[in-house]
């Protein structure tokens, strides 16, 4: 069974402690537990959460979708990488959450961790398509790549969906220094002076159409999880360890975690998925559940191979016996 070494309690708090942004060396602190146990919760949880949201958020009758992307890094900074490290490691570098949220329910449905290019961008306006039915509008950003895919993958009918961007622009102050922008670029990012809705296809309302949603979500990604934290030393080291993070963040933020927006209940619930609210110890039983027959199947593979491994030197020292005995 998997994580054997931890109770579920204690499996429970790690879990709460990572959705916290708690640094994983801390948790191994408070909670006494050795890393390599806790980044074995994180991976295992991520991915049996993973499966579970791509196998139950599908046919949903969303009616406002907005989609975005977030940057981070793994490894190294990708302005800091020259083209041999970058050949060399092709797991590190900059990476995009990208991200499809309902804005009614507040479902984070699809999310994908990859590059902006035009591939990952495909991939990802394909996966939403394939977990909506119905008419919906749809509000992004002026990503060019976002025109094309949607229109390709929702449809040539404007009929059935409507479609538009919100460009934000970002004010500076008159007595603005250009040989100040290191300073500013790291003290944050300058107030919105105002937003432009344009509508690409259809009849989206303008009045409606933001991506505000999804960029709080981006907020909460960037407080909750330390390996987006800027400036810190707690980005992520591998590639796959990032993606499990994502998936068990997603997987709280839709099925644990309550949202005041939709009167105190969870995304999933909300959008007719779950009946209540799951807990982290029904996380943990689900965690279990997922990774049962899989280790069962590894250990039954294992059992037959040293098996094998035992027959084979078993007859090996009896045709050896029966050498000696014909000589």
């Amino acid at each position: 069974m998997a994580n054997q070494r931890l109770s579920q309690n204690k499996r429970a708090l790690v879990l709460a402690a990572i959705c916290e942004g708690t640094p994983i060396n801390a948790i191994c602190r408070m909670l006494g537990c050795a890393k390599e146990t806790v980044l074995r919760v994180i991976e295992e949880s991520g991915t049996a959460l993973a499966d579970y949201m791509h196998r139950n958020f599908r046919d949903l009758p969303c009616a406002r979708i907005e989609m975005d992307e977030q940057w981070q890094y793994v490894g190294e900074h990708g302005q800091r990488m020259d083209d041999a490290k970058k050949k060399a490691n092709p797991n590190h570098g900059d990476f995009w959450l990208w991200c499809a949220i309902d804005a009614d329910t507040k479902l984070v449905f699809s999310f994908l961790i990859g590059r902006r290019t035009w591939r990952a961008g495909e991939d990802f306006v394909a996966d939403v398509a394939q977990r909506v039915v119905g008419g919906c509008q749809i509000a992004t950003d002026n990503h060019r790549s976002y025109a094309p895919q949607i229109r390709a993958y929702f449809g040539y009918e404007a009929k059935e969906f409507s479609y538009g961007t919100e460009t934000k622009v970002f004010g500076e102050p008159n007595d603005w220094n250009p040989t100040e922008w290191q300073l500013r670029r790291k003290n944050g990012v300058a107030k919105v002076a105002k937003a432009t809705r344009e509508a690409v296809y259809g009849s989206p309302d303008l009045g409606s159409l933001t991506t505000s949603h999804v960029e709080r979500v981006f907020l909460s990604v960037r407080q909750e999880l330390a390996r987006f934290t800027r400036m810190t030393l707690a980005y992520s080291k591998t590639l796959e360890m990032h993606k499990a993070t994502v998936n068990l963040f997603m997987g709280v933020y839709n099925l644990v975690r309550r949202h005041k927006g939709i009167d105190g209940q969870t995304p999933a619930v909300a959008a007719g998925i779950e009946d209540h609210r799951w807990t982290l110890e029904e996380v943990v039983e689900m965690t279990d559940a997922y990774w049962q027959p899989i280790y069962a199947a590894r250990a039954a593979r294992k059992a037959k191979a040293k098996r094998a491994s035992e027959d084979a030197e078993f007859l090996k020292a009896l045709a050896k016996i029966e050498r000696g005995s014909k000589s």
